[in-house]
């Protein structure tokens, strides 16, 4: 079974506007099936091959002439990185070929910077996340019934694919494959199950602020390896830190962010809540309803942490979940996983006077069975399950 992909008109869009493109994503997002279903035609070559990628790493040059004249898809690029360099003089002999370059990798930091180095101004990149709820809610397969699977089994295609796949034994394996694959690339880790606990550690602090010296304590590691591990599973696309909101671009940078999982069936899996019964009775269901909410937010519209995306809260501890940030509008998002709130425990009112001189729109995102928004007095009332995470024009 397909699923048709939201970012598929915008690929064909950059992949047809540019000489080189990339798209990015963690490991098994779908990158390579939407780039195959995309573009039948392109020679396809997999770097994720050993062989492949020390023949492109050794002699770059000769690598890429040696391949056919025609479009060329490169699939996890970061396993030899010595292409970019060549990949820009053969672009500059030839600026005005549009599409015939695009590339795919699975660690977004480092591809950054190469990218930067290489080929700025050449390149289109994009982002691929996991399946969101809107794409499962499009595709006539997947009925009311099984989307509420979504909650607990996230939205790595594979598993939609095959629902007859088990949640546990799939991701025991893409984690056994990202540890003994990316993690050993992006850096030198010694003892994998230290970093293992760090993820567990991490699972447990979801949707909650970063606390590196507490996290360091209870995975019994220092903060400084703490951070950089953190960097490591931000660099792979496995978690999303969240800044607060302040005019000051420079508090953005200082106060601690939120942390989240970039697949809420990851998370899921790693504080054992992957099936319905334990995923409505967990401790820490209130949390995995919030990263949640945070997944369809980025995944839907296609918000950038820490540009157009916040969170909220002030030295008095209030706080909003969510702050998005857009054109002089603002809108402020609590995520509730109950089926009905208490007006009185939303701080709306207290908050939205702090945007005086900007337009705000307020949304409740709760787990109401209700299929469409209700509009109440001073908010909107939807299910991110059902409806677009939308609350302003």
């Amino acid at each position: 079974m397909w699923i048709d992909r939201t970012l598929e008109k915008w690929l064909l869009k950059v992949v047809g506007s540019r000489p080189a493109t990339l798209l990015t994503g963690p490991r098994q997002t779908g990158k390579s099936s939407l780039l195959a279903k995309l573009f039948p035609e392109a020679i396809q070559i997999t770097l994720d091959v050993v062989s492949q990628a020390r023949a492109a790493e050794e002699n770059p040059r000769q690598f890429l002439t040696n391949l056919p004249d025609g479009q060329v898809v490169l699939d996890e690029i970061q396993y030899a990185p010595s292409l970019f360099r060549e990949l820009k003089i053969m672009i500059d002999a030839d600026r005005d070929r549009y599409g015939r370059w695009i590339l795919t990798g699975s660690q977004r930091f480092n591809l950054m910077q190469e990218v930067s180095e290489s080929l700025a101004g050449r390149i289109g990149i994009l982002h691929l996340e996991t399946l969101s709820a809107q794409e499962l809610r499009d595709n006539k397969h997947i009925g009311p019934d099984a989307l509420q699977e979504h909650l607990w089994r996230g939205g790595y295609p594979e598993l939609w694919r095959h629902p007859e796949l088990d949640t546990t034994i799939f991701f025991d394996s893409y984690l056994q494959t990202y540890l003994e694959r990316d993690l050993r690339q992006v850096l030198n880790v010694s003892n994998l199950r230290d970093f293992q606990r760090l993820m567990i550690a991490c699972a447990t602090r979801a949707s909650s602020l970063l606390n590196y010296a507490d996290l360091a304590r209870d995975t019994g590691i220092s903060p400084k390896t703490a951070k950089s591990w953190l960097q490591v599973l931000e660099a792979t696309g496995m978690i999303t830190l969240l800044p607060p909101y302040y005019r000051s671009l420079g508090k953005r940078l200082t106060k601690a962010p939120k942390l989240y999982f970039s697949d809420h069936g990851l998370l899921c899996h790693l504080v054992n809540a992957g099936d319905p019964s334990r995923w409505k009775s967990h401790l820490l269901c209130g949390q995995l309803w919030e990263n949640f909410v945070l997944c369809e937010l980025l995944k839907t519209r296609r918000l950038k942490t820490g540009k157009e995306l916040f969170y909220f809260q002030d030295q008095n501890g209030m706080e909003i979940d969510f702050v998005i940030d857009r054109q002089h509008t603002i809108e402020l998002i609590e995520a509730k996983r109950s089926e009905r709130t208490d007006p009185r425990r939303l701080n709306f009112s207290k908050i939205r006077t702090r945007f005086k001189d900007q337009n705000v729109h307020c949304g409740l995102f709760c787990n109401t069975p209700q299929r469409q928004p209700l509009v109440m007095k001073d908010y909107v009332e939807l299910n991110p399950l059902y409806v677009e995470p939308m609350v302003s024009d």
